[in-house]
């Protein structure tokens, strides 16, 4: 049982590990940007990468949906069938 507990305690942290990623690499990879390419780079960067997010949280919650309905219908024809 305790390897149960310590493979989803490793998977735990391991995921919020990940998470701080971005954080770590956010203030040199600005700096670089700004450096290189300046200010009005750095923004046009920020709202290209703000509207991939978007549009990717968007077909993933689609697609959480198609999901969801696909299950339901499943569900739903083998109520019929018993």
């Amino acid at each position: 049982m305790n390897h149960i507990f310590s493979q989803l305690n490793f998977r735990f942290l391991f995921i919020s590990g990940v998470g701080s990623t971005g954080t770590f690499l956010e203030g040199p990879v600005v700096g670089w940007i700004v450096a290189q390419y300046g200010w009005s780079a750095m923004f046009t960067c920020m709202i290209l990468l703000s509207v991939l997010g978007a549009i990717t949280s968007f077909r993933a919650a689609r697609y959480q949906r198609t999901i969801k309905l696909s299950l339901a219908s499943s569900s739903s024809s083998l109520n019929q069938n018993v």
